[in-house]
């Protein structure tokens, strides 16, 4: 064994640009050298110095070798072995257990299993002997190492410590009962969720939660108490699905966790408070929105979770037809006008909306937003936080706006009169403006805007179209069944006509899902574009369902009508389709469900 780890001691050699012991920089020479030695070949394996191997290293920072050239080039001349990949199962769990994820990322290493009973280093980069020494020590085993690309590296390593994080009845056992102790209450440090080696139990507990929060794709946790126990529970794909039972009597450390991760105060437990933070999981930085308020049975807490990283939609991802898809585009590349977006709170306006910004962004356009809260950000586009306690409203905000010189306006949410009055006076002034409002369809947006105050003919001259939306479930790809579906069923969908039920999915469950049978959404849309017809039921104050039916004869798609064709796609079922979207009672849709049917009636 000692020889064998005098061995690999020799084979390791020492970083670049260390303190004084460090070897120089590498030199045009150094680095001819070294790669005129790894192309070396004879009878035995050209020895090289461990000054050649720091040169090769420097010469790839400096950008001079590829990651894969710089690898081969080690591997010639030290004799590292390379791996291309890492399997779950070769990765060593004592390594995982008793090295933290700190010191793993700051040095980019990951242990591995060998069949000769010493411990693999990979790394993309061979640190120095100090390093490997430690390691050895720790897991008493000598180190060996191992060259791999460093994304491989990285993504074994979440997926290799997320594994540790899941272990909730481990911490359950060390958490003591009562009141809440000064170990939960811990300065927020800037870490990593999935580094749980040397935290708190509490810590612990509240890291798991939100790493499985994320890992479960859930947008909010709740942590609801009761009279004897703390229910968690996870709002995933729109629907809250209960996760987690915590016992009572850690309902005050729990909150105080959060609390202190949200900068909030601890001691005040008989008012509402708001918080937020943002804390890193793997190579995710999720955006927390806290929110705590007293109840009967103690404070109640809700958590929202913004993926900063992860990437906005376009127009085409939405889910939108065809037809509104092109409509649509057309009515946002006006120059002046309003374009509201309506829904219910979750319905995926800031993403239309967002998606909507990103097709504008251009050079030529100054585009500015008034946000509450400013969800992502979007690169060349001047966003501005909407706070009510600093006195800075959508109204105020907007008359600053205004003084921006914008082509492009994007109001958060019209709430009042104030600030629908100063919307509809800036598209009249050479302004294009996106806002929303909370309507059931997008009839009902108008009937809002005058419900305000605001004039009939402000509303008919400036009002360009309306797109009212929700968002249903998309059925899970890897467990769905398909069946035909049953009469009635057609009859209430307005699918009778048609000779031939057509087959549609059922969800079933499966572990890739979460056992829900759904795996994301899109949306179901309607969009009411303002045309010389609607305009005159506005300027007469007509009702929502005049103006809606006026709307479908010019060839717009109910709500309804969208969720019927995704269903006949197959990529929702009858279930969401019957949540998500109102009956359209007025008008028969037997037509144009029977013309959906025939799309399908070959594939069934």
């Amino acid at each position: 064994m000692d020889a064998l780890a005098a061995q690999t001691r020799v084979e390791r050699p020492p970083a670049p640009r260390q303190d004084p012991a460090a070897p120089p920089s590498a030199t045009p020479e150094t680095v001819v050298g070294a790669e005129a030695a790894a192309r070396t070949r004879g009878a035995g394996r050209a020895t090289v110095s461990p000054t050649a191997v720091a040169a090769l290293t420097d010469a790839f920072h400096q950008g001079r070798h590829t990651e894969a050239a710089y690898h081969a080039l080690l591997a010639e001349c030290a004799g590292f072995p390379l791996r291309a990949t890492i399997r779950q199962e070769e990765v060593n769990a004592e390594f995982v257990e008793n090295i933290p994820i700190a010191y793993v990322r700051r040095h980019g290493l990951l242990g591995v299993n060998r069949q000769d009973g010493c411990l693999g280093v990979a790394m993309a980069v061979p640190a120095a002997d100090g390093v490997l020494d430690h390691l050895a020590a720790v897991l008493r085993l000598p180190a060996v190492v191992e060259l791999a690309p460093a994304a491989v590296i990285q993504q074994a390593t979440d997926h290799a410590y997320a594994g540790r994080v899941s272990d909730f009845t481990a911490v359950l056992d060390t958490l003591p009962g009562g009141e809440a102790s000064p170990d939960s209450v811990v300065t927020l440090e800037d870490g990593d969720l999935l580094d749980t080696a040397s935290r708190a139990p509490v810590v612990k507990l509240v890291n798991m939660i939100l790493f499985e929060a994320a890992k479960r794709r859930a947008s909010d946790v709740h942590l609801q108490p009761y009279s004897d126990h703390v229910q968690v529970r996870y709002r995933i794909d729109g629907l809250l699905y209960d996760y987690l039972e915590l016992p009572g009597h850690l309902l005050d450390e729990v909150v105080s966790r959060v609390k202190v991760i949200g900068r909030m105060d601890i001691a005040e437990k008989r008012l509402a408070q708001d918080g937020r933070t943002t804390v890193t999981i793997g190579r995710k930085s999720i955006d927390l929105r806290i929110s705590v308020i007293p109840t009967s049975y103690g404070e109640r807490v809700v958590l929202r979770l913004l993926d900063k990283s992860a990437r906005l939609y376009e127009l085409s991802e939405l889910g939108m037809g065809a037809v509104d898809r092109a409509r649509f585009t057309a009515v946002i590349q006006k120059t002046h006008g309003i374009v509201l977006v309506s829904g219910p709170t979750g319905s995926g306006k800031s993403t239309t909306l967002y998606a909507a910004l990103q097709h504008l962004n251009y050079k030529e356009k100054n585009i500015l937003t008034l946000e509450d809260p400013i969800e992502y950000q979007l690169p060349g586009i001047s966003q501005t936080q909407v706070s009510q306690k600093k006195g800075m409203t959508f109204a105020t905000g907007l008359r600053a706006v205004l003084r921006q010189d914008p082509d492009v306006i994007m109001v958060g949410e019209i709430r009042d009169e104030e600030t629908a009055r100063m919307a509809m006076q800036s598209s009249l002034t050479g302004h294009l403006v996106f806002s929303t409002l909370h309507t059931n369809d997008a009839a009902g947006a108008v009937t809002r805007l005058l419900d305000l105050e605001i004039e009939p003919y402000l509303v008919a001259s400036s009002l360009l179209a309306v797109l009212a939306q929700r968002l249903v479930r998309n059925v899970c790809p890897d467990c769905h069944t398909v069946e035909p579906l049953a009469k009635e069923d057609c009859g209430l969908l307005g699918l009778a006509a048609h000779a031939g039920a057509p087959s549609v999915p059922r969800a079933v469950g499966c572990p890739n899902c979460g056992t829900t049978g759904y795996f994301g959404r899109q949306g179901i849309f309607e969009l009411l574009i303002v045309d010389e017809a609607v305009r005159e039921l506005v300027v007469g104050r007509a009702k929502a369902s005049a103006m809606k039916r006026k709307a479908v004869e010019a060839g717009m798609t109910t709500l309804r009508q969208d969720a019927i064709r995704k269903l006949l796609d197959r990529r929702t079922t009858l279930e969401e389709v019957l949540r998500t979207s109102l009956e359209d009672s007025m008008m028969d849709l037997e037509s144009d469900g029977a013309e959906c049917g025939t799309r399908r009636a070959e594939a069934s």
